[in-house]
């Protein structure tokens, strides 16, 4: 039997549509109710390489928080590109409302210092955070974030296993939306815009 490509296309078109309407409803009519094991995001204070910055700084403000390291190969910087384009390409009224933010969870290899010079590379204005293992874990399970160490036969030691999603908050912690790594740029971009003209 012949399958129509063109009936494929457009099946996956819907399908990515219910997707983008998905994360949009999120951001419509956030559900507010806390329950055991949902993450709910959480207000927070880190190091940078200019010294303490908590969320709660960015008041008016939201923010677009990334869990990584600086010595991860491929999806962190991937990631951060993918970020800041989305980023860049706001309307000028817009960036401004918007702070990106690149939480480490390798504490021991990344310096305030070395995630200053890493996020800098990006041109977004992304800010580099870090802090203790122990709070860095219990902030991670806050967002829904997973992270691992795994001993790998290298001159590095051991690398992260870590998701690669994207959380939008307000300057309260409220998680608004967790936005999937698989998501398009443009699907990241409309939902920054709308978020972001919903704050003003």
């Amino acid at each position: 039997m012949k399958v129509n490509r063109s009936l494929l296309y457009v099946g996956a078109l819907l399908l990515l549509g219910l997707a983008f309407l998905q994360i949009k409803s999120g951001l419509d009519q956030p559900d507010n109710s806390a329950t055991i094991g949902k993450p709910t995001g959480a207000p927070f204070t880190l190091t940078s390489h200019q010294g303490e910055v908590s969320l709660s700084d960015f008041e008016g403000q939201l923010a677009l928080v990334y869990f990584g390291y600086t010595w991860c190969p491929d999806i962190c910087p991937t990631s951060m590109i993918f970020m800041a384009k989305a980023i860049n390409y706001l309307p000028e009224n817009l960036k401004n409302q918007l702070q990106p933010i690149f939480i480490s969870v390798d504490p021991e290899r990344d310096s305030p210092a070395r995630l200053a010079d890493y996020v800098n590379f990006f041109e977004a204005g992304i800010l580099g955070l870090t802090g203790e293992k122990d709070y860095l874990a219990k902030l991670a399970k806050q967002y829904g974030a997973f992270y691992r160490y795994v001993e790998i036969d290298s001159a590095m030691g051991y690398a992260v296993d870590h998701t690669s999603d994207f959380y939008l908050v307000n300057s309260s912690g409220e998680l608004l939306a967790t936005l999937p790594h698989s998501i398009s740029g443009e699907e990241l971009q409309a939902v920054l815009i709308q978020a972001l003209e919903n704050q003003l």
